[in-house]
């Protein structure tokens, strides 16, 4: 099966990007995904839980790589055979980095598995003090007010400090989330593979229950029955 293929996009203007998905690895393939244009500096974390397999004797691991930009392909993380891993660093160069799930290992289960990444670019809570005002409007501050160009520059680096810190922990509490949706994601799909196990096992053992004592009153009965083959063994013996 071909490694699939997919631009891992950001949701809006900044540089920095974000994605979260589920997807389903055959056996004995490799599914693959790229990170576009990650620039030197941008940090990389990447998260990855296997939530179930196909067959019922399966096991919920995968093996996950993370590739530096080609032409060196280097393998920055590799996760061999587990059912849950993550990665953080920094890009040491900028290209379109991939990050591989290989289920080769695997002949008859397919996983399925939850994973997030995020491309997190330490610029993007700041922008230039030109964005603020006109530059006619700023020469005027300036004039009639020697101290207006330090104090502005003051409270527009209080500002940015202040935004940067509240992204970045809303950027954790949604990975947070994300964790806890992937963790129970996979906990649902171990409880309905148990339930329907026990319902296997428990239709069979109530067949079984009424094919003997269906059998047995049916022996019962032959044995009052005097034309019946099993009354007339006994009889003899």
């Amino acid at each position: 099966m071909l490694p699939l293929l997919l631009l891992l996009i950001p949701t809006t203007i900044a540089r920095s990007k974000h994605r979260q998905m589920t997807t389903e690895v055959a056996a004995g393939a490799e599914d693959c995904f790229f990170l576009p244009e990650v620039k030197t500096g941008q940090s990389i974390e990447l998260e990855y839980q296997v939530t179930s397999s196909s067959a019922a004797t399966g096991n919920n691991d995968i093996t996950a790589r993370l590739l530096s930009p080609a032409p060196t392909l280097a393998v920055i993380f590799e996760s061999i055979m587990r059912n849950d891993g993550s990665f953080s660093g920094e890009a040491e160069e900028s290209g379109d980095y991939k990050v591989c799930f290989d289920n080769k290992d695997s002949s008859w289960s397919d996983k399925i598995l939850w994973f997030e990444i995020n491309v997190e670019d330490p610029e993007d809570d700041y922008t230039d003090d030109d964005d603020y005002f006109d530059p006619e409007d700023w020469d005027n501050m300036v004039k009639e007010n020697e101290d207006t160009e330090t104090l502005f520059e003051l409270k527009v680096d209080d500002i940015k400090t202040s935004i940067h810190a509240v992204r970045m922990k809303v950027g954790k509490m949604r990975h947070f989330q994300f964790m806890r949706g992937g963790s129970m994601s996979k906990d649902v799909h171990q409880a309905e593979s148990n339930m329907g196990r026990l319902n296997f096992w428990s239709a069979l053992h109530l067949l079984l229950m009424l094919v003997v004592g269906v059998s047995q009153v049916y022996m019962v009965r032959q044995l009052f029955d005097d034309k019946s083959v099993v009354h007339k063994m006994t009889a003899r013996a």
